[in-house]
């Protein structure tokens, strides 16, 4: 029983400190800027009922969020998705293959910094975007675009066999990138690690990382948002309208969803509902209201998905 207390204090910890978007500093800095947005756009009524509406911080769709985040931080409390871990290996395996390769030139911290972090953002862009594109991973990516509203909790609405994956895959990419750098540049990578990738992160949540899964809308305007993911354009990923289907799958970089063709940045203000639809834009029942079926309906949904791929493709018939 002690055990499994400090497993569970360990991952609520986990999921307030530097390291996690919930991190009271951050929180802080996002309320700030809601606060910064709201007397700019001269907002008539009450501040916190315009950033804080309980029509959605009370709803059915937010609770199935706390459930599953409570959900996924006991599990990685417990260890059952390390990516670190899964990183270390990687990087020793392909920094021991690389061997021998070194090109002698000394790379600065931030440099290492900048490649890991182009490999994790890369990583993530491919994962996300063949969680929608592919119909037997959708149904577990499909958990999180269900939410009809959004807090900054709803992040943490992730099926735990995504976790699971995307875990996997960018421990896998950052274990390549960091093997790779170590072998063939010298360099301090610890110190890049530590320095770097963390300063890397700090302004991601500094920028406003927290009003993504909000219905507050914040621009980084037209240019930079062709380098960087602003937080309107993940709220239009999250809308279910057509000319937002399938855009701006990147987390932090925008150049990934231009490079590949997904980027879609607004003109102007626009307004969203979020929620599950298809690619018409027709709305889809919500079938993760509770956490049982969050947990449940996307195996059945992809058993369905899988038998369907196993059918047999017959040709239509033509006329002689």
């Amino acid at each position: 029983m002690q055990d499994f207390y400090h497993s569970l204090m360990e991952a609520a910890g986990g999921a307030v400190s530097p390291g996690a978007r919930l991190w009271p500093v951050y929180l802080g800095v996002t309320v700030l800027i809601a606060y910064a947005l709201f007397r700019i756009r001269k907002i008539e009524g009450g501040f916190l009922a315009w950033a804080f509406p309980k029509s959605m911080y009370f709803s059915q769709s937010s609770l199935v969020d706390l459930k599953l985040f409570v959900l996924g931080r006991l599990m990685s409390g417990f260890g059952v998705v390390n990516a670190v871990v899964g990183a270390a290996l990687v990087a020793t395996l392909v920094g021991n293959g690389l061997s021998g390769l070194s090109t002698g030139i000394s790379l600065h911290p931030a440099a290492y910094a900048f490649i890991i972090l182009m490999a994790a953002d890369f990583a993530v862009y491919w994962v996300h975007r063949v969680h929608h594109e592919n119909k037997i991973f959708w149904p577990f990516h499909s958990v999180h675009h269900s939410a009809e509203v959004m807090t900054p909790i709803t992040v943490y609405r992730k099926h735990p066999l995504y976790d699971l994956v995307a875990g996997v895959v960018r421990g896998i990419t950052l274990g390549a990138a960091q093997g790779m750098v170590v072998a063939l540049f010298e360099g301090d990578l610890h110190m890049a690690t530590l320095v770097g990738i963390n300063a890397g992160y700090v302004l991601f949540n500094f920028a406003g990382s927290n009003l993504r899964h909000t219905h507050i809308w914040l621009s980084y305007g037209r240019v930079l948002e062709h380098i960087l993911i602003s937080p309107a354009q993940h709220q239009i990923h999250h809308s279910s309208a057509p000319r937002h289907h399938d855009k701006n799958y990147g987390e932090v970089l925008a150049i990934w969803d231009w490079m590949f063709g997904t980027l879609y940045v607004p003109a102007t203000h626009e307004i969203l509902e979020f929620g599950l639809a298809d690619a018409e834009g027709n709305k889809l029942p919500q079938r993760h209201d509770t956490l049982a079926n969050a947990l449940v309906v996307p195996f059945q949904d992809a058993a369905d998905a899988l038998k369907d791929s196993a059918k047999p493709q017959t040709k239509p018939e033509t006329a002689q």
